[in-house]
């Protein structure tokens, strides 16, 4: 299985994302209606920009074809922040302080791209990803983390 840095698509999804909600979202008047209506387009912009860019190899018809799975690498020095558990229905980002990682030390899934604020504008900084293997620390595998999205690669196995 061939391994491809899509970091380029990557990229280019991100900036067209940002463009779009910063210059022509933001401003609504209704700020939720903004919101969903943006999700729903990201969606598009995601499948359009990046998957459909993905080759796929398997028996499943055209809409039945599971999601890429994409592999976030750090860089050399990555800070990342993990989500700890909590009760209270907020994410935090602080289940330890200055936790810097290498591309060697963990292995990440993307999930999503992420801002601590979305208003009134977005830079998705971050890559919003969940823990598939963390040696060091095993007891963070399956939770989310954040790095920053410039101290990354992103992979697909094709």
């Amino acid at each position: 299985m061939a391994i491809r840095d899509v970091t380029a698509l990557m990229n280019s999804y991100r900036e067209c994302s940002r463009h779009l909600w910063n210059v022509y979202f933001s401003t609504q008047t209704n700020i939720g209606a903004a919101l969903d209506a943006f999700g729903q387009i990201r969606d598009l912009l995601f499948e359009s920009l990046v998957v459909n860019e993905l080759p796929y190899e398997g028996d499943a018809d055209e809409k039945d074809i599971p999601p890429p799975v994409l592999r976030v690498v750090p860089g050399a020095r990555s800070l990342i922040l993990v989500k700890r558990p909590s009760d209270d229905g907020n994410a935090y980002w602080d289940q330890e302080r200055d936790l810097v990682v290498g591309p060697d030390d963990i292995e990440l899934e993307f999930l999503d791209y992420f801002d601590f604020f979305r208003i009134p504008t977005m830079d998705f900084h971050f890559f919003r990803c969940r823990i598939l293997q963390f040696p060091s620390r095993p007891e963070y595998k399956g939770r989310e983390a954040l790095i920053e999205a410039v101290d990354g690669r992103v992979l697909h196995d094709e």
